[in-house]
């Protein structure tokens, strides 16, 4: 078992090997931020570990768990889920996700930080999960975690053939869209200026928003 938590340096990815059991408990002696991952796992030790408090995914044979949030990343997940619970909850339109929902394809597990899923799509939903891909998925970038959103997690959200993919890196007030055009994506690169959403006709996100501290009032936010 290898595990290697970041208290002074940068946030690491740790290989860890061990049973659960011993993930468990070494999941309470570690501190934030880390991301651990157990090699050669199963869909079936994924949904022995998977909990409420446990927040882990599952992809190509490894269980990633991932460290609790930051304050900042937590109050940005909140006013994007507000931002668009409102504007999807005023047209009926379907329903917004927090970062506890599962996306199941195939043998993956993958919980985006915020999720859409069109009112058209409803049959995808199976005993608390999505099965299938949402239609919009929304990822907060932090420094424990960047290199698995923008590498792996991003990836296999294409493989996926979700419609629209939203990265946002607050540190480095970047924001990034995938979108899927046809059979290929593409992508288009804001710092500035504001973004019209291609599943959600009618949403517009300023920005601006994202890296204003604290968040602006969704309410207030002219979609």
């Amino acid at each position: 078992m290898a595990v290697l938590p970041s208290q002074t340096g940068p946030p690491s990815t740790a290989p860890f090997q061990g049973s659960l059991e011993a993930l468990k408990d070494a999941l309470l002696r570690l501190n934030p931020p880390y991301v651990l991952l157990k090699y050669d796992a199963t869909p079936e030790e994924y949904e022995q570990i998977t909990d409420e408090d446990i927040r882990c995914e599952y992809l190509d044979g490894v269980l990633i768990v991932h460290s609790p949030a930051s304050f900042r990343h937590e109050n940005l997940v909140s006013f994007l889920t507000a931002l668009l619970g409102n504007f999807v909850g005023s047209r009926r339109s379907g329903w917004v996700c927090g970062s506890n929902t599962v996306m199941q394809v195939g043998e993956r597990r993958l919980c985006p930080d915020v999720s859409f899923l069109a009112q058209g799509h409803g049959e995808r939903v199976h005993e608390g999960r999505v099965v299938g891909p949402f239609d919009l998925v929304i990822e907060v970038i932090s420094s424990s975690t960047r290199r698995y959103d923008l590498g792996e997690k991003r990836a296999a959200y294409r493989e996926a053939r979700v419609p629209e993919t939203w990265l946002i890196d607050p540190e480095q007030r970047r924001f990034e869209a995938d979108v899927l055009e046809g059979d290929t994506y593409g992508t288009q690169v804001l710092t500035t200026g504001r973004w019209s959403s291609h599943v959600l006709p009618g949403f517009t996100l300023d920005v601006s928003w994202l890296w204003a501290e604290p968040p602006p009032n969704p309410l207030e936010c002219r979609a």
